[in-house]
């Protein structure tokens, strides 16, 4: 069955634990969103079981793919784009900086307003804070891969 949001084309087990692993995603958190036990998402993803993820665990991940690619790509856009110009002007360009999140707390303290939903699920500070780590992580892949200098941070909070 091919997909729309997610990076893969068919819907196995090993699908399903890539993208959940990739985005940073706990089998608990995943079981809390959804609303089943742990043991369900370890049975989901193991290749001897002949359960796989239902509907809405595939549209919580595919969303959540799909919106972290959605920000990685534009923030590569940005600094793609920045650094041309820096070149283009015979400017050595300066690393850009990616921020990365610690924890849920201080994703909390920033973001308090903030009210994501993805495939019908609210996401609390704590799923945002992953799925912006995840757009992090596919930014800094495709920068490296573009040779964009680029340094990572971790979000400063202020007190």
């Amino acid at each position: 069955m091919a997909t729309e949001n997610g990076p893969v084309v068919t819907r196995s087990a090993a699908d399903f634990r890539m993208m959940r692993e990739t985005l940073g995603l706990a089998q608990a958190w995943v079981a809390r969103t959804v609303g089943v036990t742990t043991l369900t998402v370890v049975h989901w993803e193991d290749p001897r079981e002949f359960a796989l993820p239902r509907r809405e665990a595939w549209d919580l991940v595919e969303g959540m793919w799909a919106e972290a690619d959605r920000r990685a790509t534009a923030f590569v856009d940005m600094a793609s784009k920045a650094t041309a110009l820096a070149l283009d002007n015979g400017i050595e360009p300066e690393p850009v900086m990616l921020s990365y999140w610690r924890d849920p707390k201080d994703h909390r303290i920033v973001h308090r307003d903030e009210d994501v939903i993805i495939a019908g699920f609210h996401l609390s500070s704590g799923g945002m804070m992953r799925l912006e780590n995840a757009a992090c992580r596919m930014a800094v892949d495709r920068l490296h891969t573009l040779g964009v200098p680029l340094t990572v941070m971790y979000a400063e909070v202020e007190a």
